[in-house]
């Protein structure tokens, strides 16, 4: 198989197994709570990323730690927040919220690096897309069993993956791939701990089935390890721009599984808000093409 026709198959591949992570979260979601669903997938993922890179780097220093632990508290918080989101609004839902990352963590790269952002395009990008999100949240409140407040907390979520993004450009070099994701995942699964304790949540759910574990095993081995290096395998091959275009499949990919799989409606206002996201999304990239 040529290269390039790999590294987009690898792509695809990933992009539908992140698509299908907020459908295997929100089943998993009538066994666990959100915090022992992420402790799993955190331990799960550290564990086989250590089996295939057994390799550890020292501690530099303590304000390397700090960092990493405050990468590893953005990422878990994250996490919460978007399981969280699960429990009260739909999945598809919550994958065109989040899909509004690279908005907020361009806004918060240029209030931390100066690094130009605010062009006409991608302002005009900005409005079109959380027009979109208004449309979602909106549409989502006429809906039976779904709150508002999961689509805030799918903006949260956003947040917290636009401050771990932020964040993850002051690590120094020295690391491997595996190296720093693993290191970021288990300051992570620290902060889930302290999180899991303060909320007074047991650490174990009091029942799962065959499904629930199949679940979990799925998050934290395919999703949370092999995606991560299928994806990073695919930017060697095709490059960052043309691996990264891959990421508007993700809402798509997500409510097409959701109503197929979960039942859930797909409305006019939910298809209009898709469509100001994604184009949104790409008025922006190309704004940024063109600095």
């Amino acid at each position: 198989m040529p290269p390039a026709l790999k590294g987009h198959l690898l792509a695809l591949i990933t992009i539908t197994i992140w698509s299908s992570t907020f459908i295997i979260s929100k089943w998993l979601l009538d066994q666990m709570v959100p915090l022992q669903i992420l402790l799993g997938r955190f331990i799960i993922a550290i564990i086989f990323l250590s089996i295939i890179h057994p390799r550890f780097k020292k501690p530099v220093s303590l304000r390397e730690e700090l960092l990493f632990l405050a990468i590893g508290t953005a990422l878990a918080s994250y996490f919460v927040f978007e399981n969280s989101a699960l429990q009260w609004t739909y999945s598809s839902n919550v994958s065109l919220i989040v899909a509004t990352i690279p908005f907020m963590t361009g806004i918060l790269s240029r209030l931390v690096y100066k690094t130009p952002f605010f062009t006409l395009r991608g302002v005009i990008g900005l409005v079109t897309s959380y027009l979109g999100v208004l449309i979602i949240i909106v549409n989502g409140s006429q809906l039976e069993g779904v709150m508002p407040i999961g689509d805030l907390l799918a903006i949260g979520a956003a947040l917290m993956f636009a401050v771990y993004s932020v964040f993850m450009l002051k690590t120094g070099a020295g690391y491997t791939l595996i190296q720093l994701t693993r290191k970021v995942f288990i300051y992570g699964f620290v902060s889930l701990t302290v999180m899991l304790l303060i909320s007074g949540e047991t650490l174990l759910p009091e029942s799962l089935n065959g499904q629930g574990f199949a679940s979990l095993f799925y998050l934290g081995l395919v999703a949370s390890s092999l995606a991560f290096i299928f994806w990073n395998r695919a930017i060697q091959a095709i490059g960052p721009v043309k691996t990264n275009q891959y990421i508007y499949l993700i809402p798509v990919m997500t409510t097409l599984f959701a109503s197929i799989l979960l039942h859930e409606p797909v409305t006019w206002l939910t298809i209009a808000g898709a469509a100001m996201i994604l184009a949104g999304l790409y008025l922006s990239e190309q704004s940024k093409s063109k600095t």
